[in-house]
């Protein structure tokens, strides 16, 4: 064997291997073929979306997967030929296309989504072909996936192929991320430029509506360059408000505020805590939730608007953990504002994995006081908790984490697996607190695994109660407007409370 034919030769001479796999952008489409299933990765840049859906409409079927997708032109009357399927987070933009039945949900979980086809299984599949941004390779010849990574790095260690764009916007981070540069089969450069701020504040200067200007400016300071990179030619044009609930900018309203003074008389001292991204769970940080707590620590699916800031307080230091002690560790830091972003960016402190590793019961649940915070659409009288649909079956996401999160706190010792939820829907006029779900809900958490819910009202303790008991305590905990009347459902529908 020569030196040049030995393994580690790919780490000293990684940069001839990493410019033999250079292609521009219509070559690497080349290597999609006929009925593959492709892998969008979420936030995808839209140069590598728009190549690829090119590439498509010459094939006469190409299977999609994607994860909270943006790339209408995928759903329209351009959209190529075949399946396309959403996993885990349907996402506002794209959900009209799953009410019309073009695309369909791929009811998996972080937790089971790679089981069958690690197992070898006939009937699992992952995508053939993974499109995803990737950073620069670093000295050594690895590149990383940045703050958003979900589940890049777990498709792109199974995918037959890898296309990765690479992002020099995209921030650093620390955690399981890195793959070398001889596991991607292509990579294209120089299609993604460094982000512009000066030229992006002078339109805003001089294009933007003068009432606008000085929100956007504020906007403009706080964001990091890799989200100012996904809107970056429109910045100016953006209402302040849309701009800013897009970058993770979120006011708390009265209800989440309630709510979140009703959860900090949960949370102890020491407590590892896990917050959904969803609503109310996300306005939990910047609501004071665990401001009264000491030494959390964080092991979660995603991150929330002032995340990081509570570490930078010294509440959250991970001390009492048992797994990953003394790290904040989460799957991807979407979530957070930018001002949480530039403190987790090159911070050590912060760290990300594959979340079939790290969202798996059997690994979060051994953090003792494993706490999950996630919401609900709506909870029956018997706790069945519904996150994911409304009006009898009309989805409006999917599982999320959920699942995987709520289960390792319902198994941790000292653990509680919270739900959250405002008390009514609809501007006051529909109760998220029913007798019974209507026909063709989906349940996300069964009964006998709900624990503790929480609306601006009060806090509703499920665990080891009867389904008379619960009734009791979740109509308390329900819009007064609603409460006698959930009373005479609950006669018919469990007996005398």
């Amino acid at each position: 064997m020569t030196i040049a034919e030995r393994p580690e030769s790919r780490y000293a001479n990684w940069r001839d291997e990493y410019q033999s796999r250079l292609k521009s952008l219509d070559q690497a489409m080349q290597v999609i073929h006929e009925g593959d299933l492709v892998g969008l990765s979420i936030l995808v840049p839209g140069v590598l979306a728009n190549a690829f859906h090119a590439r498509s409409r010459e094939l006469d079927r190409i299977d999609i997967r994607f994860l909270a997708p943006r790339e209408a032109q995928f759903f329209g009357e351009e959209a190529p030929r075949g399946e396309k399927e959403i996993e885990i987070f349907i996402g506002d933009g794209i959900r009209p296309a799953h009410d019309a039945k073009i695309a369909t949900y791929l009811p998996n979980t972080f937790m089971l989504g790679l089981k069958a086809f690690d197992a070898g299984r006939e009937e699992a599949r992952v995508p053939d072909v993974l499109l995803t941004p990737v950073s620069p390779p670093n000295e050594h010849g690895f590149v990383h996936f940045g703050p958003h990574m979900w589940n890049k790095k777990a498709y792109a260690r199974r995918a037959r192929h890898t296309i990765a764009v690479v992002d020099p916007n995209i921030s650093p981070v620390f955690g399981d991320v890195w793959m070398h540069v001889s596991e991607i089969g292509t990579f294209i450069e120089g299609v993604i430029a460094p982000v512009d701020r000066a030229a992006v504040r002078e339109r805003i200067d001089t294009l933007a509506p003068p009432e606008n200007r000085e929100p956007l400016l504020a906007i403009l300071d706080q964001a990091t360059d890799e989200q100012l990179a996904l809107v970056e030619g429109t910045f100016h044009a953006l209402p302040p408000s849309i701009l800013g609930q897009a970058l993770g900018y979120a006011e708390v309203d009265p209800e989440a505020q309630a709510i979140a003074d009703n959860i900090r008389q949960l949370i102890r001292d020491g407590d590892t805590i896990q917050v959904g991204v969803g609503q109310p769970s996300s306005l939990m940080f910047q609501a004071g939730a665990f401001d009264d707590a000491r030494h959390l620590g964080l092991h979660t699916e995603l991150g929330s608007p002032g995340l990081a800031k509570l570490w930078e307080r010294g509440i959250l230091d991970g001390s009492m953990k048992t797994i990953h002690k003394g790290k904040a560790v989460a799957v991807a830091w979407t979530g957070c504002d930018g001002e949480d972003l530039k403190i987790i960016a090159n911070n050590p402190a912060f760290e990300l994995y594959d979340p079939d590793y790290l969202l798996n019961p059997l690994r979060m649940s051994q953090n003792p006081n494993m706490t999950s915070i996630n919401s609900a659409i709506a909870v029956d009288l018997l706790g069945q908790i519904a996150s994911e649909c409304r009006f009898g079956g009309h989805m409006v996401n999917g599982t999320g984490g959920q699942p995987d999160t709520h289960i390792s706190a319902a198994l941790s010792a000292g653990g509680r697996a919270i739900t959250v939820m405002r008390s009514t829907a609809l501007e006051g006029s529909l109760s998220k607190v029913v007798a019974k779900h209507e026909a063709g809900t989906l349940v996300t958490i069964p009964r006998y695994l709900a624990d503790t819910i929480v609306t601006e009202f009060g806090v509703a303790r499920l665990l080891d109660k009867n389904h008379r008991q619960r009734a009791e305590e979740l109509i308390s905990i329900a819009h007064p407007d609603f409460r006698a009347e959930l009373r005479r459902e609950a006669q018919e529908l469990v007996g005398s409370l």
